[in-house]
């Protein structure tokens, strides 16, 4: 049934793509990077963001490789000043010889323009997400609802080169207190069609967290860093690549992703 659903849906979604094939609107993807971008999608305009990754775990004694065999974003522009959200992953993982799947994030949510930027001062925009629950069985998702808030900021620095900011707070069940989010990332567009990014963004959590930190340690702090490109094919269709590290132990975590962001309407 889960498939069947899929099929069609992507069915619906190519048929809008047919029916709007000459029509061209410029639109700016959240995808590649872990900070999220202030731009809202053009109203009634839809975004299929999508792509796969492999990642290589060795932190705090752990030995796990997932796969995520498909992340699935979709935006679509409500007004000009507000779109809605709903992603749905499904991963794999081998930890220990043992072999586990499903979906690993389900997520409704909503970004707002809050201010468009003006003599300095960043383009700004509220992001709000909801963490659906798995069940008892789930290998991924939280047993009860999450929820992140977070503020996004962008401000252009000369004709080829932007910075973005991301500040927020991420909870879910089975933290006892929140996350608090810092992302930052440079951007570089050379050339009309081609955009490289790299970015570091950052956990902190009062409560010292075990799987942070070196075996036999605990840390306050999560430390990340992404480096990728975007290709434009049409002002449709962006392809894009990405590799993450992790500072604290940064011989024993990668990710590897490639994806693809989508103006199917």
């Amino acid at each position: 049934m889960k498939c069947k659903i899929i099929v069609c849906l992507l069915s619906l979604l190519s048929f809008v793509v047919t029916a709007n094939a000459q029509v061209e609107i410029a639109f700016s993807p959240d995808c590649p990077g872990a900070t999220t971008g202030p731009d809202i999608m053009p109203q009634w305009s839809i975004d299929w963001e999508t792509g796969s990754s492999y990642e290589w775990n060795r932190r705090n004694g752990a030995h796990e490789h997932t796969w995520t065999i498909n992340t699935s974003l979709f935006r679509l522009g409500l007004t000009t000043n507000v779109e809605l959200r709903f992603q749905l992953d499904e991963s794999a993982t081998l930890a220990s010889q043992k072999l586990y799947g499903g979906i690993s994030n389900a997520s409704v949510g909503t970004k707002i323009k809050v201010f468009e930027g003006s003599k300095g001062l960043p383009k700004t925009a509220f992001l709000g997400t909801i963490l659906l629950p798995g069940s008892s069985q789930s290998h991924y998702l939280p047993k009860h609802i999450g929820v992140q808030s977070h503020l996004l900021f962008e401000n252009n620095i000369t004709e080829f080169f932007s910075i973005g900011y991301d500040i927020g707070v991420e909870w879910s069940s089975e933290m006892h207190r929140p996350d608090i989010f810092f992302g930052a990332g440079l951007n570089f567009q050379p050339m009309d069609r081609w955009c490289f990014f790299i970015e570091s963004y950052n956990r902190f959590n009062s409560e010292k967290q075990e799987d942070w930190a070196r075996p036999g340690h605990r840390s306050h702090f999560n430390c990340m860093g992404e480096t990728g490109v975007s290709y434009i094919v049409t002002p449709r269709l962006q392809l894009n690549m990405y590799s993450d590290i992790c500072f604290n132990e940064p011989f024993k975590y990668v990710n590897l992703g490639v994806g693809m962001a989508w103006l199917l309407h």
